[in-house]
Order: structure tokens, then sequence, then C-alpha cells
């Protein structure tokens, strides 16, 4: 599979101006991309990424979905800052196979001093495969 138009390498630690390892290189490859109104995250679903049924494994579309939401927090609050999450409601909607591009959407739908709320899908091409929700912690450090 090709990687669609418009997607580029994602490199967390660069992203948030570090360059150690981190969780999510250990993953991947992972994708990000700008769509003008979200960024978003995207991968194509690789055998060591699933379960033993050849779908992707939940856990790893979980881990998706919550530095999905946290990239879209980050663009409702101008900018990457340390957003721990809080809470998550995570509906699995239909199977991620081996070899399909998922990729995530969603809005920030709401913000005060301390928290954040954002919502979301992981797409695939036949349309959605989970659905999710969290809540994340605003917090004072800001990356570069």
């Amino acid at each position: 599979m090709s990687i669609p138009e418009g997607w580029e390498l994602l490199d967390i630690g660069k992203r948030l101006g570090s360059d150690q390892p981190d969780f999510m290189s250990h993953i991947g490859p992972l994708y990000t991309r700008d769509n003008g109104v979200m960024p978003q995250i995207g991968f194509e679903v690789l055998p060591h990424m699933c379960n033993p049924m050849g779908i992707c494994h939940g856990g790893m579309m979980m881990t998706i979905m919550d530095t999905g939401l946290a990239f879209i927090l980050h663009a409702a609050l101008d900018g990457a800052q340390f957003t721990p999450s809080v809470s998550f409601n995570f509906d699995f909607l239909a199977p991620g196979k081996l070899g399909t591009w998922l990729e995530t959407s969603g809005t920030c739908t709401r913000t005060n001093k301390r928290t954040g709320f954002v919502s979301g899908l992981l797409n695939g091409p036949d349309g959605p495969v989970m659905s999710g929700s969290g809540i994340f912690k605003i917090t004072n450090h800001k990356f570069s």
C-alpha cells in the first residue's frame, strides 16, 4: 500500500521538541496530516499491529485515538502542551483489517482552564472502525 497523498511520517519527539525515544516510535510507522481543520494521525494496519486474527489490536486503536484526540486539543489550544489523559470512552464499531489505512478525525468540544473535552472517530476505507471521547488535563507545561 502506498501512503495517501499529504501524509508525512510522524516523529513525536520532533513535534514535541525532544530527542528521546518514546512509546509511539515503537508501534508505527505512523503518519500525520493537517487537513486545514484539525491535525490527524493515520497508519496502515501492519502485522505487528494486529491480534492473532489479523485485525488491528484494540489497544493499538485506543493508543492512536488517545494521541489523535490530544493533537486535536493541542490545535484548539494553539500549541502542543502536556495534556495527560484523564478519562476515555471507546466504542469498537468495525474491524480494522490488515493492510487497510486508518485515520483519525474529531473535534474539541470544550475547554476550560484545566480540562479539555475531545471526541472523534478512527476511520477506515468503509467508514468508522472506532468512536471515542476523551477528557484531558490541561497543564502549564508547553512543548517547544
